[in-house]
């Protein structure tokens, strides 16, 4: 068996309780996203819903175009699968949003101005990672 040179000694202690041994967390460079999960609840009578219209505060995320430059993203529509629609938002948990169901054709059906209630769904609170929050909204 070979032993350890001083290079790896010094690359394997830096693993060992954070960088440089501080005793300070490691996390990993990537990115993630969080969701909100809008679920319809009840009776629909008239247009069907179709869609949902998430509006956050402060913001849904941060958008990142080339024709443009990064800036906050106020709402947020995803198509309704059967009776739920999962909204992608960004790293940074809304605290709140307007939930607005809507017909195919666009108009509103109904909507539900709520708090936000986050549940991690992967990472760690020291370092982040994506989180899930539910909304249901009820018919009218």
């Amino acid at each position: 068996m070979r032993a350890l040179t001083p290079l790896a000694v010094v690359l394997l202690a830096g693993c060992a309780g954070g960088a440089g041994g501080s005793g300070e967390p490691v996390c990993p460079a990537v990115a993630w996203t969080s969701a909100l999960r809008v679920e319809v609840t009840g009776t629909w009578e008239g247009p069907a819903p179709a869609s949902v219209r998430v509006e956050c505060a402060p913001s849904c995320g941060t958008s990142v175009r080339l024709e443009q430059d990064p800036g906050p993203v106020r709402a947020v529509t995803a198509p309704l699968t059967g009776t739920t629609a999962s909204v992608t938002v960004g790293t940074q948990a809304a605290e709140s949003a307007v939930v607005t169901v809507l017909a195919a054709d666009g108009s509103a059906l109904a909507s539900a101005d709520t708090g936000l209630r986050w549940a991690r769904t992967g990472g760690s609170a020291e370092c982040g990672g994506p989180m899930t929050a539910t909304v249901a909204v009820p018919a009218p």
